[in-house]
């Protein structure tokens, strides 16, 4: 039986050791279909890294004797392409470049090691004798070292394969765009030692570039230093070349999950690691495979689904969500941040370029959260781009920077009662406790918090309250035939006696009555008859009806 390969990057390691494959390798030939110079981004987690391996296994000259072993189970085994083993590899690695807190004297000599690690792998691989000059700058480093390798007029070319282009600068943004520009600007050797690549690839010595990252900034700022690259994320031809699509997913649980738990583990994977779309057009939204693997891993070993849906060694850190946010210390990122978690489609238009000389606006700042993987697109009705919240993981992430922001401002849940209002939900099903924890929350909120709100603000809250209980697995506006449901807890395991739905409803003050009040009460109802009628709704199952006017709870009613 094939092992799930969860923290596995390395292409020949992957066959060679039995570990499962999902084949990527029809991409090879779309790639060579188009520029020879190409730029690649995906979020960070998403199996760039192993894709890259992939290529360069199969590009390298000396992987003839090869093939065969690492390729005969895929797609390009029977459509090599022209580039097939034509290419002495250059990688370069930036991946774990560690930039916080150095300075920019710092981050050029760790680039600079990295720069010369790749060429000593380079000369080890193809057993060559040189001898780079480390005092040198990397783009000077970079320039012997080709001119070195031009004068042995070999017949095949360089293939430069760069992983995570523009971490290290990536980390310089999320809290210093100064230090970010001193590096990759005009001056930086950054733009420098691509400007050297850009050279050689003109005099003919490499003839291929692949290089992925997270986010266009970096490419930005060194586009004269580097403007022959393609960046071909957004093309809808290779949306899924990283991620999983769902054939994939469904093709793995197939092989490694036991038939009773295919379903419920399918529909917790796209609850909380699906959603992302890199093309507006296309119809096939993508997994993050890191995550899939993650999650299939540990029930290989352990039969069962873990606790933590979020790999904690990989974990999304919701701090970073602030510091792209308030990146700049503009002003704007309190209504954007509130209308990400009020609406489920938010307007937008998708930057391809930053001009960091500039402030930023709240499209440079919705882009920013889409190449990191914290929003995704879609389209409107009319063919027009959207941003959302791809997933309930990115969701939560968003839901507890929201609670520090108000911990900031004064305004904090009080821990032991929403303790007490959690347990009682566990022991008992009922809500009572839970609304009052609500109810004091909102009280401390300031007036004019509640000239706008409504029922999507109010099921937020509860939706802040309940993410960290532990106890369940808590969904907002969950998808059910007939609609969605408000607050979905669905129990984490079988010791619980319920699973519980709330169906919200919020009067404004000024509006309130005894008729409107029952007016929300029996629509309650029937929502919930109509939604518990989904079989995919776990059972048993606690039903409430819960309407609010201003900060209070004004009816709560069993169904």
């Amino acid at each position: 039986m094939k092992k799930i390969p969860y923290g596995i990057i390395n292409y020949k390691e992957l066959i060679e050791e039995n570990y499962y494959y999902v084949d990527k390798t029809m991409y090879l030939e779309k790639l060579e279909n188009n520029n020879d110079s190409l730029i690649y981004l995906r979020p960070g987690r998403f199996g760039k890294s192993l894709f890259t391996s992939m290529m360069s296994y199969y590009y390298d000259v000396k992987g003839a004797d090869l093939f065969e072993s690492l390729f005969k189970e895929t797609y390009v085994y029977k459509h090599p392409t022209k580039g097939k083993n034509n290419y002495y590899i250059l990688k370069f690695d930036f991946s774990g470049l560690e930039t916080a807190l150095k300075e920019t004297k710092e981050i050029r000599e760790e680039f600079k090691e990295c720069v010369i690690r790749g060429i000593e792998n380079f000369l080890n691989d193809y057993n060559l004798e040189y001898e780079i000059n480390e005092d040198r700058s990397s783009a000077s480093i970079a320039k012997d070292f080709f001119s070195y390798f031009k004068g042995l007029k070999l017949e095949n070319k360089i293939c430069i394969m760069i992983d995570e282009y523009d971490n290290f600068t990536n980390a310089i943004l999320e809290g210093d765009t100064k230090r970010f520009k001193s590096v990759v600007g005009n001056e930086g050797a950054i733009k420098s030692f691509y400007t050297a690549i850009k050279e050689y690839i003109g005099l003919g010595v490499v003839g291929r570039f692949f290089a992925t990252g997270i986010c266009p900034i970096t490419l930005n700022a060194m586009t004269t230093g580097f403007n022959i690259a393609t960046d071909i994320s957004t093309d809808i031809e290779f949306n899924s070349m990283i991620g999983l699509t769902h054939n994939e997913v469904k093709k793995l649980l197939n092989d490694v999950v036991e038939k009773k738990d295919r379903e419920s583990i399918y529909s917790l994977m796209i609850e909380n690691y699906d959603g992302y779309l890199f093309n507006k057009n296309s119809d096939e939204n993508v997994f993050n495979a890191t995550l899939v693997m993650y999650l299939l891993d540990y029930y290989e070993r352990f039969k069962s689904i873990p606790e933590q849906i979020l790999d904690n060694n990989i974990a999304f850190n919701y701090e970073k969500i602030g510091n792209l946010l308030e990146l700049q210390n503009n002003t704007f990122y309190k209504e954007t941040i509130e209308e990400m978690l009020s609406n489920e489609l938010i307007k937008g238009v998708l930057k391809t370029k930053f001009d960091l000389s500039l402030e930023l606006n709240e499209d440079d700042l919705k882009s920013l959260l889409y190449y990191f993987g914290y929003l995704t697109v879609t389209k409107d009705e009319y063919g027009g781009l959207l941003f959302k919240i791809p997933n309930q993981v990115m969701k939560e992430l968003y839901g507890r920077y929201f609670i520090k922001k108000l911990k900031d401002e004064k305004i904090e849940i009080e821990v032991s009662s929403q303790r007490e209002a959690i347990e009682e939900v566990v022991r008992t099903g009922k809500i009572e406790k839970l609304n009052k924890c609500v109810s004091e929350f909102m009280k401390k909120m300031s007036k004019r918090n509640f000239i706008d709100f409504n029922e999507k603000n109010l099921k937020f809250i509860y939706f802040m309250m309940l993410i960290d209980s532990g106890y369940y697995y808590t969904n907002d506006e969950y998808e059910v035939n007939n609609g969605y449901i408000d607050i979905y807890l669905r129990k984490k395991n079988e010791n619980i006696p319920n699973n519980v739905i709330i169906e919200l409803k919020y009067i404004k003050k000024k509006d309130y009555n005894e008729k409107i009040l029952n007016s929300k009460i029996e629509e309650g109802r029937r929502q919930l008859e109509e939604y518990s009628q989904d079989e995919r709704l776990a059972t048993p199952l606690k039903k409430y009806v819960v309407v609010y006017s201003g900060y209070e709870c004004k009816k709560i009613i069993e169904v």
